[in-house]
């Protein structure tokens, strides 16, 4: 008696799950949500899905390799922010992402920062600026944001760190573009 029961529970649970989960998708197909302005990877293909993966896995590891130059040579080829740029142009013909306003706001936060570098006479890198500008058109706006925020925390604590561990002067140059890099990951797992 008792099995039967508990086999009528679970079917009842079951069912439940169910009819809750059909009147979920009414509702939501009934308001409109199912678009994908919302960004939701359920309603994407698996191939889309995967598309995404490989475009960030490629411009992580471009970025692996501008950092690398940054950290030896204090500098990164032009060659090289041109290939970026080709990276960040062919995503966006790809169609990776909704929403063209998100990545053109994106992009002028970029363009602030080249504007920051030049008034500065390079206090901020161009390279670090250009890759800040190609960020913006690739992740767009929020999530550019959220990349800078991990960047620059990340370049604060090791500055501290230098500066009360080693008696550093304020005057030293830390290559900001592997912070760029960890801030990517950060901006894109968040």
């Amino acid at each position: 008696m008792r099995k039967e029961s508990e086999r009528h529970g679970s079917l009842h649970y079951q069912l439940r799950k169910q009819i809750s989960y059909v009147h979920v998708l009414r509702r939501t197909e009934a308001k409109d949500l199912c678009s994908s302005d919302f960004g939701d990877s359920r309603e994407r293909s698996v191939f889309e899905v995967w598309e995404i993966k490989i475009w960030n896995t490629i411009f992580f590891l471009f970025q692996a390799v501008c950092s690398v130059y940054d950290i030896r040579i204090r500098a990164v080829p032009r060659w090289l922010l041109l290939l970026g740029s080709a990276l960040t142009a062919a995503a966006r013909i790809a169609g990776i992402g909704e929403g063209t306003w998100v990545y053109i706001w994106g992009a002028f936060v970029g363009i602030g920062f080249l504007i920051v570098s030049r008034c500065t006479k390079e206090a901020l890198g161009y390279a670090d600026s250009w890759m800040i500008f190609l960020l913006g058109m690739y992740l767009g706006i929020w999530k550019l944001v959220s990349a800078l925020s991990f960047s620059f925390l990340a370049a604060g604590i090791w500055s501290l760190g230098k500066v009360v561990l080693k008696k550093k002067g304020r005057k030293e140059v830390i290559p900001f573009l592997p912070f760029l890099t960890a801030g990517y990951l950060g901006g894109i797992v968040w």
